[in-house]
C-alpha cells in the first residue's frame, strides 16, 4: 500500500534529492530570430510587469536581511498547520491520522462503503500528508526540536503503514473491488496500482515468508544507507604519496581528495586524484554483494525472476529484455559520435601539451579539456554573463515561460510568523487566468551552513478531488543551492549550471502544482520515475533557447538585454562533449542493469564493469579503478538508472517536435497540459506518451533512440563549425 508507504516516502525524497545531481546534458537547438515566436504579446507584456516583483524582491535580499524579518509574533504554525506552531503538533497530527485511517479502515468492510479506490487514497492521504511533511522537516535546517518530533511521528506512522500492509483482509476487499470493475477506468487504474504495492509488499505471503520479507526489507534499508555514506567518503592521503613531480606544491601534511575529477594543469596530479578516488574500497565491494544478494531474494520471495522485473514493473519499459535492447541500440548509435569528441579533446590536449607525443586523452582529462574548450574556444567569462542572470531575472523567466504556456502565473504571497522554516523561504501562489490558484510553491532558494546540499523538490501536499467537488491544493517545496550575493548592492547572480538546475526543479514543481487528479497517489511526480522526470528535463531546454532567454536576461544595472553574441556562445557550452557524456550515462545504466540481472553474477564486479566499459565506450577502462562503488545511485535507482535516459529521450522528442518551432506556444503549452501534466500516474504511461505524439502506437525504442542522435549529431554540427 502507497508503495509501502513509508519506504516509498523516503525513496521518493532520496529520488527527489539525486535527481539533479545525475550526469545528463540536454541542449536546445536552433537559431531563430524573435520574430518567429508566436504568443499574444499582452500576455508577455504582464508576465514581465508582474514578474519585475520578483526583481525588485530578489535584489534586496542579502543574508544580513534575513535577520530583519525574524519575528516575535504568535506563530501561525508551518505551513499554516496551527498544530505546527509547536514541535509537539507532529505528535497530535500522528495520532489523529492514525485515528481516521481506523475509521477510514472500518469502512472498507462496511456493506454501506464507497468505492474502496476512495477509501484507500483517502487513507493514504492522512499518512502522507504527515509522512511526507514529517520527511521534509527531517531533511531541512531547522530547530532540533522540530526534527526530533517529526522522526518521532514518522515512527508512529510506521507502525500504522504496516499494519496496513499486512492486512489480507483489506487486501482482499480490493482485489475483490477490481475483479468486479467496480467504478471507471480511472477508479481501475488507481485501484491496480494500489494492488500492485500491496504485492510487491508480499502480501500474498504466508506468515513465515512475511516476517522474512519485512526482514529482508529492513536488511536492505540498512545496507542501502551504509553504501550511499561511503560512495561519499572522502579521503586523506598523506603529501608523501602525491607523485614527487607535483609534492612540492603541497605545505600540508595531507590533502582531501573529494571528487575524481580535477581541473589542475598538471596531469600527473588530475591522474592520482582519479586513480585515489575510484580506489579498491573491500568493505564497499562486500556492502555492494549483500545489498544485490538482498534484492535479490526479495524479488524471488515476492515471485520475481530477477530484483530487475521487479524494479521495472508499471515502467515505460517493463522488461529487463526491452531495456537492455534499448541502452545498446544508444550506445551503437552514439558510439561514432562520441568517437568524434574524443577526436576534438585530443586536439584540444595536444595543443596544451605539445611536446607530449600525441598522448592519448584519458577519463582525468575530461573536466580539464571541457574548461578549456569554453575558456579559450568559446571566450566564455563568467563576469561577463552572469550580470545578465540575476536570481529575479531568472524568475521572471519562469514567469514569461508559464504565463505564455500555462496561462498561469507565480505570485508572491505574505508568510504569516512561523509559517516557513527559514525567513528566506518565499512563498508562491501558482495562479491560473480562470481557474484561480492551483497550487503553492515554497521556494528555499539560498544556500545556507547546515542545508543539505542538493537541489530537489519535496512534496508536502498532494492534488486530488475532494468529496464536494473542489480540490485539495497541492503544495511543494522548491529546494535548490544558490550562494546568495553578499553585497547589499548586488543581486544574486547565477552560473547556466545554477539556472539550469532552478528550471530543472521547477519542472518538477509545476508537474505537481499542474496536476489535476482524482487521486493523491498518483497525483504529479508520484509516477513512474521515467515520466516523472521528462518535465524537468523539458524545462532545461528553455535555459539554452535564446528567443526565450532573450525575453528575461538583462544586465541588472543598465537593463541591457543579453547580446546575441554572447548569448550563441553560451548555448554552446552545453554542446561541448555531449556525446560522450550521454555514453558514459548510458554506460551506468547498463552496469547497473547487469548487476541486478541475476545473483551470483556470472563475474565478478570489476569484470562486468570492465567488460561493458572497453566493448561500448570510447575511452579505455582504466584498470585497478573501481568506479561503480562509488555509485550511489544504485541505492535509490537500482535497475532503474535508465529511467533517465528514458526520459531524456523524450523530453528531446516532446520539445523538437512540438515546442521547436515555437517554444511559447499557448496551443502546445495547453497540450501538454491537458495530455501529461495534469495525470501524474493516473493514465498508464504509455498512453500518456501516446496522447503527446497522437501515436496510434506505442513510442518504439527506435523512436527514443533516434530523438536523443538526432539532437546529439546537430550540436555537434553546431560545434565543429566553430573550426571550420
Amino acid at each position: 500500500m502507497q508503495k509501502i508507504i513509508f519506504d516509498s516516502i523516503r525513496s521518493r525524497v532520496q529520488k527527489q534529492i539525486l535527481s539533479s545531481s545525475i550526469i545528463a546534458y540536454r541542449y536546445s537547438h536552433t537559431k531563430q530570430s524573435n520574430s518567429s515566436i508566436v504568443h499574444d504579446f499582452n500576455v508577455i507584456s504582464t508576465s514581465i510587469r508582474n514578474s519585475n516583483l520578483f526583481s525588485n524582491h530578489f535584489h534586496k535580499i542579502s543574508p544580513l536581511s534575513w535577520l530583519k524579518t525574524l519575528s516575535k509574533e504568535k506563530s501561525v504554525g508551518l505551513f499554516q498547520i496551527n498544530d505546527l506552531s509547536t514541535p509537539n503538533g507532529f505528535h497530535i497530527l500522528a495520532e489523529r491520522a492514525v485515528q481516521k485511517c481506523e475509521l477510514l479502515l472500518d469502512e472498507c468492510f462496511s456493506s454501506s462503503r464507497r468505492k474502496i479506490v476512495e477509501i484507500l487514497d483517502e487513507i493514504s492521504d492522512e499518512i502522507c500528508r504527515v509522512a511526507d511533511l514529517a520527511e521534509f522537516i527531517r531533511n531541512v535546517d531547522i530547530d532540533f526540536s522540530y526534527k526530533q518530533a517529526a522522526e518521532q511521528a514518522y515512527g508512529i506512522l510506521h507502525h500504522l503503514v504496516e499494519k496496513m500492509n499486512t492486512n489480507t483482509k483489506l487486501y482482499e476487499h480490493a482485489k475483490q473491488a477490481y475483479e468486479l470493475g467496480e467504478g471507471d477506468e480511472t477508479d481501475q487504474r488507481v485501484l491496480k496500482l494500489y494492488l500492485i504495492d500491496f504485492e510487491r509488499c508480499g502480501i500474498r505471503l504466508n506468515e513465515q515468508n512475511r516476517l522474512k520479507y519485512l526482514q529482508l526489507n529492513d536488511d536492505i534499508l540498512h545496507l542501502e544507507n551504509q553504501f550511499r555514506h561511503n560512495a561519499h567518503r572522502e579521503y586523506k592521503i598523506p603529501i608523501k604519496e602525491l607523485p614527487e613531480k607535483v609534492r612540492m606544491r603541497f605545505h600540508e601534511k595531507t590533502i582531501t581528495i573529494n571528487s575524481a575529477h580535477s581541473n589542475d594543469d598538471d596531469e600527473n596530479l588530475r591522474e592520482f586524484v582519479f586513480r585515489n578516488y575510484f580506489r579498491f574500497d573491500p568493505e564497499q565491494e562486500q556492502l555492494l554483494d549483500e545489498l544485490l544478494r538482498k534484492r535479490y531474494q526479495l524479488a524471488k520471495l515476492c515471485g520475481y525472476p530477477s530484483y530487475s522485473h521487479r524494479a521495472l514493473d508499471n515502467t515505460l519499459l517493463n522488461k529487463p529484455e526491452y531495456v537492455s535492447n534499448y541502452l545498446e541500440q544508444i550506445m551503437n548509435a552514439i558510439r561514432p559520435l562520441a568517437d568524434r569528441d574524443i577526436q576534438l579533446m585530443q586536439i584540444l590536449k595536444n595543443s596544451l601539451h605539445p611536446q607530449s607525443n600525441n598522448q592519448s586523452v584519458n577519463p582525468w582529462d575530461i573536466s580539464r579539456l571541457e574548461a578549456i574548450f569554453k575558456s579559450e574556444i568559446l571566450k566564455i567569462n563568467i563576469q561577463e554573463y552572469t550580470p545578465y542572470f540575476s536570481l529575479g531575472a531568472c524568475m521572471d523567466g519562469l514567469n514569461i515561460i508559464f504565463n505564455s504556456l500555462f496561462n498561469v502565473t507565480l505570485n508572491k504571497q505574505a508568510t504569516a510568523p512561523g509559517e516557513t522554516w527559514h525567513p528566506s523561504v518565499i512563498k508562491l501562489s501558482v495562479d491560473h487566468v480562470t481557474e484561480g490558484t492551483v497550487g503553492y510553491i515554497y521556494c528555499d532558494l539560498f544556500e545556507r551552513k547546515d542545508k543539505i546540499p542538493h537541489d530537489c523538490h519535496f512534496t508536502i501536499q498532494c492534488s486530488r478531488r475532494l468529496k464536494n467537488g473542489s480540490w485539495q491544493l497541492p503544495i511543494v517545496v522548491l529546494h535548490v543551492n544558490i550562494p546568495p550575493s553578499i553585497d547589499p548592492n548586488v543581486p544574486t547572480l547565477l552560473t547556466l549550471g545554477l539556472v539550469e538546475n532552478l528550471f530543472h526543479e521547477f519542472g518538477h514543481a509545476m508537474h505537481s502544482a499542474l496536476a489535476r487528479t482524482r487521486y493523491q497517489h498518483a497525483s504529479g511526480t508520484r509516477c513512474q520515475t521515467d515520466i516523472a522526470e521528462i518535465p524537468s528535463q523539458w524545462m532545461e531546454y528553455f535555459v539554452y533557447e535564446p528567443r526565450v532567454v532573450k525575453l528575461f536576461a538583462r544586465h541588472y544595472l543598465t537593463g541591457q538585454i543579453i547580446p546575441d553574441e554572447l548569448l550563441q556562445r553560451l548555448h554552446l557550452t552545453q554542446n561541448c562533449f555531449q556525446a560522450y557524456r550521454t555514453q558514459v550515462q548510458v554506460a551506468c545504466a547498463m552496469f547497473d542493469h547487469a548487476f541486478h540481472s541475476q545473483y551470483p553474477l556470472s563475474q565478478p564486479y570489476d569484470k562486468i564493469y570492465s567488460s561493458l566499459l572497453t566493448k561500448y565506450t570510447s575511452l579505455p577502462y582504466i584498470s585497478s579503478t573501481y568506479p561503480y562503488l562509488k555509485f550511489y545511485h544504485l541505492v535509490d535507482y537500482g535497475a532503474r538508472f535508465s529511467s533517465y535516459i528514458i526520459a531524456r529521450s523524450i523530453a528531446s522528442k516532446i520539445w523538437n517536435d512540438q515546442f521547436l518551432k515555437d517554444p511559447l506556444s499557448k496551443t502546445t503549452g495547453e497540450h501538454f497540459r491537458k495530455n501529461f501534466l495534469q495525470w501524474g500516474g493516473e493514465r498508464e504511461p504509455n498512453e500518456l506518451i501516446g496522447n503527446m505524439f497522437s501515436l496510434t502506437n506505442k513510442l518504439t525504442i527506435d523512436h527514443m533512440t533516434k530523438a536523443i542522435t538526432d539532437e546529439i549529431k546537430e550540436n555537434i554540427q553546431k560545434r565543429d563549425s566553430l573550426f571550420k
